[in-house]
């Protein structure tokens, strides 16, 4: 039904008040109530009369003759899916704005930049060395090498085609944000600052350093969408505990030496271990240097800040990792391991299947929620927050082994 009709209907003009609108139904309302008027065709009349102003009252009295009810229905849903997409670019432009003020952090900025300069300084290597060396071997040593090797001169000449143009910003990429003083120092002592509280992992001293935060998190709800097949989405709904805990700063150095103990003897264990799996070599690594960072802290009387991660799932979960990549690995001779070419199918499972399996066998029985619980007592506020259902990072694939493992390592 055309606008225009409605206006006569109520028997007011285009642009007429909402005032006027109340009136002039409250009039017609009265003039064809099917309880008031017995006519056969007033019960019809007072329907367009309720619907006239239903859409009157919503849409208002200066919409265009033209248009129709379904063109203002058209009109109004375009207008709440503009504010809603107005409203989702407002929060990629937020998103982007906290990942920016993140990335510009130094703990961030600086280990990323060192990444980048690493990779650039290897490419160009790698562009000189993957020319030079067919050819230098090709000159001393086998002529028809170079043959085979032809790909490797074409792959360096492609690389450095790509780097030449950038040759002036090539190993120019920024300046750090941490300079050598700020370095040096944290090898040193700091300071301790006036403080109240007293440290909850060294006995009998202040929290005068720097404290450490913990973020623990409980699922509310979850809500999946099916978009066909193979084409799901999960949404949670969580609620999150920061807890900042009080620290000495002899506690915060030995922590921060920890750290670098962990780091160093991965790294070593990486490059240098005799040992021909890479995977392996990693996990030699984190244990060797959680051995050793365990050692130091005990040395030192300090506790860990790091024991809250330790969980019964989290070590159900390393033993069939462990289980697993055993499977498929050679020992020996000596302290050498040799993996199958299973390991990439091997691994991608353990990361996307494995917190599924876990959470639908243990899921089925009431001790399910003490396996997020930590093994060691972390004092009376957050056993209270486990206790309440709050765990350490959500049991997502993937997510559920890298974080532990970031948080451990720093």
């Amino acid at each position: 039904m055309p606008v225009k009709d409605y206006h006569k209907i109520l028997g007011v003009s285009p642009g007429a008040s909402e005032k006027e609108i109340k009136a002039a139904y409250r009039k017609q309302a009265m003039k064809y109530h099917p309880d008031l008027n017995p006519d056969q065709g007033a019960r019809e009349k007072f329907f367009e009369i309720d619907a006239a102003y239903d859409f009157l009252m919503k849409y208002g009295s200066n919409v265009s003759a033209r248009d129709t009810y379904d063109d203002s229905r058209a009109r109004e849903v375009y207008r709440r899916e503009r504010e809603r997409m107005q409203k989702q670019a407002r929060a990629r432009r937020e998103k982007k704005r906290r990942e920016e003020e993140m990335f510009s952090r130094p703990e961030y900025h600086d280990p990323i930049l060192l990444a980048k300069y690493i990779m650039h300084v290897f490419g160009l290597l790698f562009a000189f060395a993957a020319i030079l060396g067919p050819i230098l071997i090709a000159i001393f040593d086998d002529p028809a090498s170079l043959a085979g090797t032809f790909f490797f001169i074409i792959a360096g000449i492609v690389l450095l085609a790509y780097i030449y143009p950038r040759r002036k910003t090539w190993l120019r990429l920024g300046k750090f944000m941490t300079g050598w003083d700020q370095v040096s120092a944290y090898v040193r002592k700091g300071s301790e600052k006036p403080s109240k509280d007293r440290c909850c992992y060294s006995a009998h001293a202040m929290a005068g350093g720097k404290p450490f935060r913990v973020e623990l998190t409980k699922t509310i709800d979850s809500k999946i969408r099916t978009y066909g097949v193979m084409n799901h989405q999960v949404k949670f709904r969580t609620r999150t505990k920061r807890l900042v805990i009080p620290r000495s700063a002899r506690a915060h150095f030995y922590h921060r030496m920890t750290t670098l103990i962990k780091v160093l003897t991965l790294i070593g264990f990486m490059i240098f271990l005799p040992v021909d799996s890479l995977v392996w070599r990693f996990i030699g690594g984190i244990v060797a240097g959680g051995l050793l960072g365990t050692a130091a802290l005990a040395l030192a009387g300090v506790r860990s800040k790091v024991s809250y991660l330790l969980t019964p799932g989290l070590i159900f979960k390393s033993v069939i990792w462990i289980a697993s990549l055993s499977l498929i690995s050679t020992f020996g001779p000596g302290f050498n391991i040799q993996t199958s070419g299973y390991i990439y199918a091997l691994i991608a499972g353990l990361l996307f299947l494995l917190d599924m399996f876990f959470d639908l066998v243990f899921g089925l029985f009431p001790f399910y929620r003490w396996t997020f619980r930590p093994l060691v007592r972390q004092g009376k506020i957050m056993d209270e927050l486990y206790q309440k259902g709050y765990q350490n990072y959500q049991e997502l694939p993937v997510y559920s082994v890298i974080y532990p493992l970031i948080r451990w390592l720093f």
